[in-house]
């Protein structure tokens, strides 16, 4: 199961790319988004993945929260969508990376995703204008579609050695 929060569809449409690559890894994967409340049963492995959004990632912090138990064997990688891996600022990216930290606290799954996000000012409110303004943000689309497959393929070869003999036909990551 990929499960991912998303606001803009910046995130939703990085899941499909993992999804895919999931798939052809010969895994099958299934998108789900956080806020249908998806139940982990019937999952082998799970992937978790949501937007930054004022320094925190609250649709992955409350299914967490309500799913730890669940997931403590089943997460296989947990990523983050934000701007703060769109900029050569170190102190920008440990606040990313301290979102995704907090987000899925207490669970430590061995491989943790940090990309860069899109921002499309046509899909913004004038306050979330204002906020991207004050926050001087950079506009535009910095996904690195490589670095989303990369990480991906690293999640699918650590969950093929956690499975080894698994049939394919079988496997929902």
């Amino acid at each position: 199961m990929v499960a991912f929060a998303t606001s803009k569809g910046s995130t939703s449409e990085i899941e499909e790319a993992i999804a895919s690559e999931i798939g052809a890894a010969g895994w099958q994967a299934e998108a789900v988004n956080l806020k249908d409340s998806p139940l982990t049963d019937g999952y082998d492995h799970v992937i978790l993945g949501g937007p930054i959004y004022y320094g925190k990632i609250k649709e992955m912090k409350s299914f967490v929260e309500k799913h730890g138990a669940d997931l403590e064997n089943r997460l296989a990688g947990a990523f983050a969508v934000g701007m703060a891996f769109a900029v050569d600022d170190e102190e920008q990216r440990a606040a990313g990376r301290k979102a995704l930290d907090d987000s899925i606290a207490p669970l430590k799954p061995a491989l943790l995703g940090y990309f860069a996000g899109r921002i499309d000012p046509g899909k913004l409110s004038l306050l979330e204008r204002a906020a991207i303004k004050m926050a001087k943000s950079p506009v535009g689309d910095f996904r690195d579609w490589d670095a989303v497959r990369d990480w991906t393929k690293k999640v699918a070869e650590s969950v093929d050695q956690d499975t080894a003999g698994t049939s394919g036909e079988n496997r929902k990551p």
